[in-house]
Parts: C-alpha cells; structure tokens; sequence
C-alpha cells in the first residue's frame, strides 16, 4: 500500500510540482489557508496560491483531499488547536500519515509522534539557476489581474527575480504545435527582463553576419534572451547554457565576429579544455605544431568561419587566438572575448582562473550543457554549479535555451534519455 503524506502549507506554496514522488493528501485546514492566502495583500503569496489551486485542479488524480477537521489540542496539553500546524500533526496521528515540510521544529514534533518525516528543501539548489522564469496564465479574472498587476506596477517584483533574469509569460488558453500536429508549447504574451529595479520589455536586434552572408536574427523566443545578453555591454560575464543544437555556438559566435567587425573588440580567444592543466589531458601525446594539436578541439568555430581554411585566416589576421587553459594562467587579456565552449568540462578552479584573465574592455564568454559532462571530476567539481553563485551580480548573465534548431534529426537524441 502507497504510503500517504501529508505537506504543510508553505511546502505546496513554494514546492507543490516537486512533489510527484508523493502521495499527497490535502486537508481541509490548508486548503483553508491556500483560499486564504489566495486574497492576500501580497501579489506574490496571492499568485503562488492562486497556482497551488490551479495546479491541484489540474492534476486531481495526484492528490487525496481529507475534508474532515482536526483538533491539534488531542494530542496533549500543550498544543493548541489555533495553531494549525498542530491540527495537520493530528490529522497525521490519526490516519498514520506521514509528513512533508521544512519546518524543523514541526518535523521535530513529529518525529516523537513516530511519524515518517520527510524534510523538503524548498530553497533552489544554485545550479538549478535557468537565468529565466515562466509563467503560464490564462483568461481567468485571476491571471488577468496578474497580468495588469505586471503592466501597471513593473517595479514590484513579484517572483523574486534577481538583476538580468528574464520572465516569459505564455498564454495557457493557446496551446501551439509543430508540423505532425504535437504540442510543444503556447503563445508568448511577453518577455521582460529585471533590471535589478523594475521589469523592462526585452529588446535585442538582428545582426549582419559577413561569414553568413545574411542577417542573423532569433530563431525562436528564447533565443531572443541570448541576443539580448551578449549585447548588454555592461555585462561582463555572459553564459548560455542548453542542449545540443540550441544554437549556443552560432549566435554567439556570430555575435564575436561582429563585434570584431565594428572593432568593438580586437580578438576572440578561443579556450575549451582539452590540455595539461589539472583533470584535463595532456596536449603533449597530440602530433604536430600547436595549430595542428588544438585545431580538432576548435572545429566548432571552425564550422562558423567557413572551415579550417577560414579559421586559419582569422588566426593570420590575429582576430582568433586558440589557447589551452593551462596557457592563460597569468595573462592580463585586454578587449577581447575569452570564449569557452564544452563549460560543463571545467571544474570550479577552472572557472576562477578564467574570470581571472578578464582584463580591460574584455569579457568572459561560456556555454555548455551539464548533460554532456564528460567526467566525474566535472560532475562531484562542476564550474557550471559553481558559476551559478554569479546570479543577480550586476557582471553577470546567463540564459538557458531549450529548443533543438540544428535539425529533426538532431531533435531525435532527446528520444535515446
């Protein structure tokens, strides 16, 4: 038999999604609380309620409701029925719940009751930082308040955003769906980003790609982040992270050669660990001059700049520069982008000594996927983990892209998880 639990309130308010390992009874005190809370003084409280409701509704073969009311004052003297912790710790008592929360002291309480206790951390690990929040409503008088609330009032931050986070809002009531008819998503409402002070629509503009030949502009919405960030000049660390085919390397290589082009900068370093520094392997087992032992760990510029010939040309006219890590430890590189692909293959000193190269009028370009990470170290190590501690400096962006736009053959890897 599934054993069933009973979570406090504050955990379905900030963790109810995460809860799908559980079987989840609602009693009828928290969902007196949740209908409480849903006309709260507090826009963020209301609308966190208001998405418990919702959510529940929507997924009501996941949860069992207990209708009955509890008396926390049955347990002994000195608990006291107005205390609705003590009436869910009752609740749980008499029908051998267990019970999930974050409360230490009420899980304490529990715990000398017998109960099974489940501790939930509803505070986001670092590294689950996306650099983005969704939010999906609907016509409801509810979710249109909310949405005026955003127009009208772009100060109050009402999801906890920190500087240079993006928020989409989709429109739930319009489901889209790709080419054999399978939904893959809804209509953009719009897409703001903080800035540390108030909600701004997201800009960006297309650029014109010598090497493409073409204007180079998003490809979906989300890519729309990406151009955003790497052309705030202010932020000097730009991260995108994301599955294959996302299009990571080309938009922001294309991006550097741009920025190359107006003279923004002089030289794109090209830095993806493939050598002798600590946890990587050694460049010297490689045949060949140092163009001919870094070139293979390269060919994704390469692929950009019209192949090796062309790579090879930038590298003539001195605006690429290929290095192994272990060659820029102490280097003061100034007006240039130090760009690292494959990031979830540096560890956290890794990430340190490249922040440490950033000289004047220079930047720190990363990209990568965590699912792609080659070796344990950079797993139990991961400089991508690390680099989440950045999030809401005012040096610091990152965005995260979900669309695969390389090919539908590419798309086809998702299937293989």
């Amino acid at each position: 038999m599934t054993k069933l639990f009973a979570a406090d309130t504050n955990i379905l308010l900030d963790s109810i999604e995460s809860l799908q390992d559980y079987k989840i009874v609602l009693l009828s005190s928290t969902l007196r609380e949740l209908e409480k809370h849903k006309s709260s003084n507090k826009e963020d409280l209301k609308f966190r309620a208001r998405q418990v409701s919702r959510y529940v509704r929507d997924n009501r073969d996941k949860f069992i409701i207990n209708t009955r009311d509890y008396d926390g004052s049955k347990l002994g003297r000195d608990y006291d029925n107005t205390y609705e912790d003590n009436n869910i710790l009752y609740a749980c008592v008499s029908n051998g719940y267990g019970l999930i929360t974050n409360d230490v002291l009420l899980g304490y309480k529990a715990e000398g009751f017998d109960l099974d206790v489940v501790y939930f951390n509803n505070v986001s690990d670092e590294s689950d930082y996306y650099g983005v929040h969704e939010v999906f409503v609907t016509s409801s008088k509810e979710d249109q308040e909310l949405l005026a609330h955003i127009y009208e009032t772009p100060e109050d931050n009402l999801f906890n955003l920190v500087q240079h986070q993006y928020l989409f809002i989709w429109d739930k009531d319009k489901p889209t769906y790709n080419n054999d008819g399978i939904h893959n998503g809804y209509e953009l409402i719009d897409s703001f980003k903080f800035d540390g002070f108030k909600l701004n629509k997201l800009k960006f503009k297309a650029i014109h790609s010598k090497f493409m030949g073409e204007k180079v502009k998003p490809i979906n919405r989300k890519q729309e982040m990406l151009f955003d960030l790497l052309q705030n000049k202010d932020i000097t660390i730009k991260a995108c992270f994301g599955k294959y085919g996302v299009g990571k390397d080309f938009v922001m290589i294309q991006h550097a050669l741009d920025l190359i082009e107006q003279g923004k900068i002089e030289k794109l370093i090209w830095a993806r660990n493939n050598v002798e520094l600590a946890d990587v392997p050694t460049l010297g087992i490689l045949p060949g001059d140092k163009f001919e032992k870094l070139v293979d760990f390269a060919m994704p510029l390469a692929d950009h700049v019209g192949g090796v010939e062309g790579l090879e040309m930038l590298i003539r006219l001195n605006k690429i520069e290929i290095q192994h890590l272990g060659s820029l430890r102490g280097r003061d590189i100034k007006k240039s982008i130090i760009y690292v692909t494959e990031c979830q293959n540096n560890t956290r000193d890794h990430i340190k000594l490249l922040i440490g190269r950033v000289g004047k009028e220079s930047q720190l370009w990363l990209n990568g996927d965590l699912k792609q990470t080659d070796k344990e170290v950079y797993r139990s190590n991961s400089g991508i983990k690390a680099l989440s501690k950045l999030k809401g400096n005012p040096l610091f962006g990152q965005v995260t892209l979900d669309k695969t736009e390389r090919s539908e053959t590419a798309e086809l890897a998702d299937l293989l998880d």
